[in-house]
């Protein structure tokens, strides 16, 4: 017998399931996805519900409450035999096309582990006048650029959207414990590409304390589904929304239309630089923690890397060290092997197109896997920026200098996001100051690209503040105070995922 699986979730107080009509696509393996049919006077008693909700009890209870909550939510997402864990299991690797594994290990050990109730951003609105300079916050330093001028406040939201984009887990659970922290109630429309998580999530809210739970819809409408958006952009303080350049034209005008502001997060580039300090006896152990965000997620995220500056002038040169890495990405891909959504033929693109190159006796040296599953590129042609492929398929560039980096990418500075770095203490501070200036956002330590911490800003925005107010400040982040400790760290990390993962039995 198949498996159903609703993705949807509301007060079932609202008994509006017995007037629903519901659409059941099949995935594959016995699994099929209920959705309902959405019209305009179901979302209307559905928004009123979660404003009712917001104000009978949101509204009266304290922030530790709250907290509370999210902390026992998250302690039942950690353990490995919680049932919305083990339904999530068994369902995402068919929805998402990720392997079971990259599920688990990336989406819930530690991702989950970052919703922990003592991570969560309570701080308040920062003085940019403070940070004009890399300043220390939380466990990192921020910076802010450009004057301070207001363009949207509201301290009060009484309801928040949010929608999600579909590339990695998590999102929605991130943005509904958000709202929770300033009393607002939210609906989300969690992605079509996956739908199953965002009312998992919220069940486990449910479990733990209804009521907050019943100040959160989750509502997996189709994206052409222009009246159910209307309707629900019209009910709502702000939007906040991640996707592509289709969505941000459509949801930026839509947002205009309704006079209420959207903080949109749309696509972006990110790339490792390693400095020629590195470039030593530890060259093996950069490789090792590089391989681990190239492998995370497939590339798919923002922050997934999609080109390695490497400094010339190290003990290990540019070249061998895409050696090096090749050999650390077989490693790391057995751990977190691809699902079905591998991506073959964009690697078997990068490969033929490469492979040119090389045979024609330019400097490019090629680092295939045996099965196409990655890709690593020596590429000595060119210093510009340019877009990987994506799938595991990176490309390694000599650069004389990481202070010309800034100079490179500039052209594409409005799109940058994160920066993976392996930079000595002493020139991180100058690069980060540089890169930021050049329109990049997010500077961390390597192998922790795609694990945003909650302090951190989000494309320059912190994700908290941005619910309550718009400026023209853009926030730049470092995420380490000292970079050789937490390299350290985050080996140990890295090698305690390959090594646990080696153990899972595959299903």
């Amino acid at each position: 017998m198949g498996k159903t699986i609703d993705c949807h979730f509301w007060n079932p107080e609202l008994g509006l399931e017995d007037n629903l009509e519901f659409k059941y696509e099949d995935v594959g393996n016995n699994i099929e996805l209920k959705k309902p049919v959405f019209t305009v006077d179901v979302l209307d008693k559905i928004i009123n519900d979660i404003k009712q909700a917001r104000q009978d009890y949101l509204l009266k209870i304290e922030i530790p409450i709250v907290l509370d909550v999210i902390g026992k939510v998250t302690d039942l997402w950690m353990d490995p035999e919680y049932k919305g864990r083990k339904i999530a299991r068994e369902v995402l690797p068919t929805v998402t096309g990720f392997s079971r594994e990259m599920i688990e290990t990336w989406g819930f050990d530690h991702f989950m582990s970052i919703l922990r109730k003592e991570n969560l951003p309570l701080f308040g609105k920062l003085q940019p006048d403070k940070y004009k300079d890399f300043s220390e916050l939380n466990d990192g330093l921020v910076k802010a650029y450009g004057e301070h001028n207001v363009i949207h406040s509201n301290f009060d939201p009484e309801v928040i959207g949010h929608i999600c984009a579909g590339n990695i887990l998590g999102i929605a659970a991130f943005e509904m414990i958000l709202d929770k922290l300033i009393d607002a109630a939210s609906w989300i429309k969690v992605p079509s590409e996956e739908p199953v998580f965002g009312a998992l999530y919220a069940r486990s809210i449910e479990e733990v304390n209804p009521q907050l739970a019943y100040s959160i819809a989750v509502l997996p409408f189709e994206s052409g589904n222009k009246e159910a958006k209307e309707f629900l952009f019209s009910k709502s303080d702000i939007v906040r929304a991640t996707g592509g350049e289709q969505a941000r034209i459509s949801l930026t005008g839509l947002a205009e239309k309704h006079n209420i502001p959207i903080a949109g997060h749309w696509h972006k580039f990110s790339f490792i630089t390693i400095a020629r300090e590195y470039m030593d006896e530890r060259a093996n152990q950069i490789a090792e923690l590089v391989s681990l965000d190239v492998t995370a997620w497939d590339q798919q995220g923002c922050f997934s890397p999609q080109e390695i500056f490497v400094e010339n002038g190290g003990e290990v040169d540019p070249l061998k060290f895409a050696e090096l890495l090749a050999e650390e990405m077989e490693t790391t891909s057995i751990a977190l092997p691809k699902g079905t959504n591998s991506g073959k033929i964009q690697v078997l693109d990068g490969y033929h197109q490469y492979l040119k190159k090389e045979m024609m006796g330019e400097p490019v040296k090629i680092f295939p896997s045996a099965t196409h599953q990655w890709l690593v590129i020596y590429d000595g042609t060119t210093t510009r920026f340019e877009p990987s492929p994506l799938y595991r398929v990176i490309r390694v560039k000599p650069v004389n200098d990481i202070m010309e980096i800034p100079k490179l990418v500039k052209p594409i500075g409005s799109f940058l996001q994160t920066v993976g770095v392996a930079i000595s203490d002493k020139r991180l501070t100058p690069f980060a100051d540089a890169i930021g200036e050049a329109g990049a956002t997010n500077i961390r330590v390597i192998s922790s690209m795609t694990l945003q911490k909650p302090w951190e800003p989000w494309d320059g925005r912190f994700p908290l503040h941005e619910l309550f107010e718009h400026d023209s400040i853009r926030w730049v982040s470092i995420n380490t105070k000292n970079i050789d400790e937490d390299i350290k760290k985050l080996l140990e990390r890295k090698r305690m995922i390959v090594n646990s993962n080696m153990k899972i039995p595959l299903e």
